[in-house]
């Protein structure tokens, strides 16, 4: 039924697995993986993951850590993410921290936004060289 090479399931690449929360499938607990979650059941937790997808019947109440969160479906709670997804079905209620944000027109979002921050200060080896974490400029300290 599927190729070999297929990487529906896994991408050999980055050793990642998926995993399903199945429609109709109620699941409450905590999810920890380095792979990739699909939720079109209803789960209530705590997941860390790569990436994790909602589908548009897809509920989700609890924290999600990830690199990637895609939503179509609906969550509650609290996300820390990288790169936030919220699709046209999609509705995220809560707090959520990410780095990148696309919002596609009809997504909602209800709660607070904030954006993720970043390491607070960046230096090299010799300590010479500093970047500004506010504005990403380098400071010298020689010609200050």
């Amino acid at each position: 039924m599927f190729l070999k090479t297929s990487n529906l399931f896994s991408d050999s690449r980055k050793n990642n697995s998926l995993s399903i929360i199945g429609e109709g499938i109620e699941l409450s607990g905590e999810i920890n993986t380095e792979g990739n979650i699909h939720i079109d059941g209803s789960m209530s937790g705590i997941i860390r993951a790569n990436e994790v997808v909602i589908g548009p019947n897809g509920n989700f109440d609890g924290e999600i850590i990830a690199d990637i969160l895609i939503i179509n479906g609906t969550i509650k709670g609290k996300f820390t993410i990288k790169n936030l997804h919220v699709r046209s079905e999609g509705l995220l209620q809560g707090r959520a921290k990410y780095e990148i944000l696309v919002v596609e027109s009809g997504g909602r979002i209800q709660g607070e936004l904030g954006i993720s921050k970043q390491n607070k200060l960046l230096t090299k080896k010799n300590g010479k060289d500093k970047v500004n974490p506010k504005n990403g400029t380098t400071l010298n300290p020689k010609s200050q």
